[in-house]
């Protein structure tokens, strides 16, 4: 249902548009009924009831419409992070799973105007897949892939911390670059609307994929839009297939039975692997980070941790976990920030004025926090959303501790598997390390536990919570599981303990606010997506917020201000 106040005629076009393509009405109507009348004007259309009439039957106008209604916000690389998991430990583990022969098939499911597809596809040619890859580009609007296949492109494409790593693939003519016609050719481009049931198709091409990034597109849809997407993306990976979501997009766990992979930037989802296909699953070392810009750390300088992943070892016939941080770094922590190991347990909480320091010298971004490199980065020092501030006064440098290591021995990986599969849940959480006296170990173990069975974990949250009661991060990850499993009265309370603790934390005003909104408590809701939008308005727009999967803050601001915007214009948001 459409509320506010609109010029005649435009509700009922927004309504159309809502049941043809199945996005929600726009948060800002004023804005909307702009974007209808520019695109009535290109069509040389006056009245809006012959407009609408019009849109009911021709695809054309349609598709331009709906370029007016949705933000094209795109740059090369965007969201380094996703880029560098993808190229340390998917293409690996992909590589090492299917063969060297593999034809890698990915799908960037709303490209915009070609700047993520073209980034994907470079990584790709720059990780020796060039003669093995295919990369498919869709997107709603027809002007948009006009853009992308001329392949021009102006600074602002390059704006991003990682750009600089497209600009080897660009030609630049004044103030426009070319693409490079060896990436053009690795990319598919073509028309689709996600909101139909046209896909995925062996004959669109879009269907046993290994990769699909799909970001920041399902936040416009409405609920029955959202999961029939769901279903759809989950029905087009191939077994083991990846999907890279956006920070601002809702949680699929429940429409699709996705496995939710925990990384030290966010979360990813997976398409469970085939009964025949398990047996070759084979655990890799992630490969080396990069720097923002993709170039490499210097030797004997340290990078952000990789993520910890969850696998196999078939070396040891096991089915059970075990961790594989790179040696030589400590752990890192749940999405956001990762630890210096304090010289014993108890040490007390202190402030945390940006990061912990290596070496005396300034490291790091919280970019999913790199804390420990040694070198300058330039970037906005934030908050730790993992400790809580017991004083104002800034953290003077300190060394970091020796790095640790958790691995589990094959007797505990073979006791947790073991604990799971008769509903000890305790037992599963003691013998992963929830209870640890090591905050980094507590939260490894949680994470862990994510991975193969998300209620396990909710419990070993409350068991970390109890050796940990001051966190505010493992309450902020006790209410993302507890939301994805829907129980929303839990996810609530955690939520907010999570806010008692750390109220500055803006992302846990913005999953307060999603856990609200689906209670139906719409005034609540916008008062926490107000907040979240008030605390990240305080910081410069492109300053990365803690825990937001690198998410800059003036982008998070606006997700927030369409939120609340949208809860008040239905007539629940008022303050």
């Amino acid at each position: 249902m459409i509320g506010g106040v609109l010029s005649y005629g435009f509700k009922e076009v927004l309504a159309l548009v809502e049941e043809r393509a199945g996005l929600a009405a726009p948060s800002c109507l004023a804005a909307a009924e702009e974007g209808i009348q520019r695109a009535m004007a290109r069509a040389n259309l006056t009245n809006v009831d012959v407009y609408r009439q019009q849109l009911a039957v021709n695809n054309a106008l349609l598709d331009d419409l709906l370029t007016e209604l949705t933000i094209g916000e795109t740059y090369f690389f965007r969201t380094h992070e996703h880029f560098d998991h993808l190229r340390r430990v998917v293409l690996p583990e992909l590589r090492e799973r299917r063969g060297p022969d593999h034809l890698l098939r990915a799908w960037s499911a709303a490209c915009s105007s070609g700047e993520e597809p073209y980034s994907i596809a470079a990584l790709l040619m720059t990780e020796g897949w060039e003669e093995r890859m295919t990369v498919h580009a869709t997107d709603v609007s027809r002007t948009a892939l006009a853009r992308a296949r001329e392949g021009r492109y102006t600074d602002w494409s390059l704006r991003g911390p990682s750009a600089d790593r497209m600009r080897a693939h660009l030609k630049q003519e004044g103030r426009h670059y070319l693409l490079s016609p060896d990436v053009k050719r690795h990319v598919q481009l073509g028309y689709l609307n996600l909101a139909l049931e046209t896909w995925p198709s062996a004959e669109s091409g879009l269907w046993q994929l290994d990769v699909i990034f799909c970001r920041n597109v399902l936040i416009y849809f409405n609920l029955a839009t959202i999961e029939g997407v769901a279903r759809r993306l989950f029905a087009a990976l191939d077994d083991g297939g990846y999907l890279f979501s956006g920070p601002s997009d809702p949680p699929l766990g429940d429409y699709a039975p996705f496995e939710a992979v925990l990384t030290d930037w966010g979360v990813l989802y997976r398409k469970p692997l085939g009964g025949q296909h398990s047996a070759h699953f084979v655990p890799l070392q992630p490969l080396a980070p990069l720097r923002a810009d993709g170039t490499p750390f210097p030797p004997g300088r340290a990078g952000p941790t990789p993520p910890v992943r969850f696998a196999s070892d078939p070396a040891e016939g096991s089915d059970g976990a075990r961790f594989t941080p790179t040696p030589g770094q400590t752990s890192a922590s749940f999405e956001g920030a990762r630890f210096a190991s304090g010289p014993a347990s108890g040490e007390t909480a202190r402030a945390f004025d940006g990061s912990l320091f290596a070496s005396g010298e300034a490291s790091g971004s919280f970019d999913g926090a790199r804390f420990a490199s040694g070198e300058a980065s330039g970037s906005f020092p934030v908050p730790n959303a993992f400790e809580p501030r017991a004083t104002p006064a800034p953290v003077p440098p300190r060394p970091v501790a020796p790095a640790a290591r958790f691995a589990l021995s094959v007797e505990a990986r073979e006791a947790v598997r073991q604990a799971l599969a008769r509903g000890d849940w305790r037992e599963a959480s003691k013998r992963a390390g929830a209870q640890a006296a090591d905050l980094d170990q507590a939260l490894e173990a949680v994470r862990t536990l994510a991975n193969l069975d998300p209620r396990a974990a909710v419990f070993a949250c409350g068991e970390a919570v109890v050796r940990h009661p001051l966190v505010a991060g493992l309450r902020y990850l006790e209410a993302l599981l507890l939301l994805g499993q829907s129980r929303l009265p839990d996810a609530e309370k955690s939520a907010r303990q999570a806010l008692y603790l750390e109220p500055g934390l803006a992302v846990g005003h913005l999953l307060l606010g999603h856990v609200l909104r689906r209670q139906d408590q719409a005034a609540a809701a916008a008062r926490a997506y107000r907040e979240a939008e008030g605390l990240c308005r305080k910081l410069p727009p492109e300053a990365l917020v803690p825990l937001a999967e690198g998410e800059r803050a003036g982008a998070l601001a606006d997700v927030a201000r369409a939120e609340w915007r949208r809860l008040e214009l239905e007539g629940g948001g008022a303050s």
